[in-house]
């Protein structure tokens, strides 16, 4: 690769899932990472988990990064006006970014940067898990089928998580020579360990306590099974505004265990600890705990409605239900239970293999080279 080529990664704020990816691009492109806030411990409490916290492993280490200056009186990354960064130009210029890539096109930070490539005659890639939404309104279908496909002639490239998000992409015109795979992944080297052995066989569930997360289904289908199979264990992993409901509708059974927060550390262990992860969204663009589980070496069973289900669940890596089901959860947790002695290992290990950072090496590289 041409030594000169310098990549700029224009992200909202650090977030856990991407920090390993930097610090493996680092290793072989010349990278920099511009990051439109930092949010406070306060202010990611507030993002969906119930209390503040700071995550328990360094996000900014391994990689050159830069705050941006964010003059929006509300910094956040879940509204359009949450990051505004106008001098973003000024910074790309400063380190001499020869392509662009912005996680996402959705705030004004990322449309600053794609006049600016624009006008510069700057490479710019956007990688991004955005899937069709069936419970959208059709007005709002209608007014992205007529502007998506204009906005999106202004990308030289997508770089794509997986299939949803691809035909998400080609639905809006996207030609699909634009397009690289760049697979949702995991540092799978930090998330694996020794498994630790229970009694119970356990499903886990990671998540906000929030409505699109479901946990009322999970809840209800594990009542059922565990009245008859008693020797079941359900952990819930995580805090948010439905925890009280939810604790409501456990009714003391002891076989519920409600963990709380878990960072990154610590929740390596309860992965390590189950049998099998279930992820009930009836929302969700790709759901990474399921790479996270799969790094740990258990299966999922997880909602159709979630964004990762055609690329990483088969009957050798876990099962799928129809989101909101509950009666269908309960024979997907029933089933899965029967399987206890099959080995999931050689189904998830194929999907660990593709579904990597060094696939995501190649495909930032792939851009770089042919731009």
């Amino acid at each position: 690769m041409n030594d000169k080529k310098k990549l700029a990664i224009v992200v909202s704020h650090p977030i856990q899932y991407y920090s390993p990816l930097f610090k493996i691009l680092a290793k072989e492109i010349n990278l920099k990472v511009f990051y439109c806030f930092n949010p406070s411990p306060e202010l990611q409490g507030k993002d969906g988990f119930g209390n503040e916290f700071n995550w328990d492993v360094d996000l900014l280490a391994g990689y050159e990064f830069e705050f941006l200056k964010n003059i929006s009186k509300f910094p956040s990354s879940s509204n359009k006006s949450g990051c505004d960064t106008p001098s973003i130009g000024d910074s790309l210029r400063y380190f001499g970014a020869t392509h662009v890539v912005t996680f996402g096109w959705h705030l004004k930070s990322y449309q600053q940067v794609l006049k600016y490539c624009r006008q510069k005659k700057i490479p710019i890639a956007v990688r991004g898990d955005s899937i069709f939404d069936p419970s959208q309104s059709i007005f709002k279908k209608f007014i992205k089928s007529i502007y998506y496909p204009f906005f999106l002639r202004q990308y030289d490239a997508f770089l794509s998580v997986g299939q949803r998000n691809k035909e998400y992409l080609t639905r809006y015109g996207v030609p699909k020579e634009k397009i690289i795979f760049s697979p949702h992944a995991v540092d799978q080297e930090f998330w694996g360990g020794d498994r630790i052995t229970n009694k119970d066989y356990t499903f886990v569930w990671v998540a906000k306590f929030i409505p699109l997360k479901r946990v009322n289904d999970v809840i209800a289908a594990f009542l059922r099974l565990n009245k008859d199979y008693p020797g079941t264990c359900l952990k819930l992993i995580g805090t948010g505004q439905c925890q009280e409901e939810a604790i409501r509708q456990a009714k003391g059974n002891p076989k519920i265990e409600f963990k709380g927060f878990k960072n990154q550390r610590d929740l390596r262990n309860e992965y390590l600890s189950s049998n099998c992860l279930v992820l009930s969204s009836n929302s969700e663009t790709w759901g990474l705990v399921v790479n996270e589980g799969f790094a740990t070496g258990i299966p999922a069973i997880v909602s159709s409605a979630c964004g990762c289900v055609p690329d990483l669940i088969n009957s050798k890596t876990g099962r799928v239900f129809q989101h909101s089901d509950q009666n269908e959860l309960y024979f997907a947790m029933k089933e899965m239970l029967d399987l206890r002695s099959f080995d999931f290992l050689e189904g998830i290990r194929e999907k660990n293999t593709k579904y990597s950072l060094s696939r995501n090496l190649k495909s930032f590289k792939e851009f770089l080279n042919n731009h």
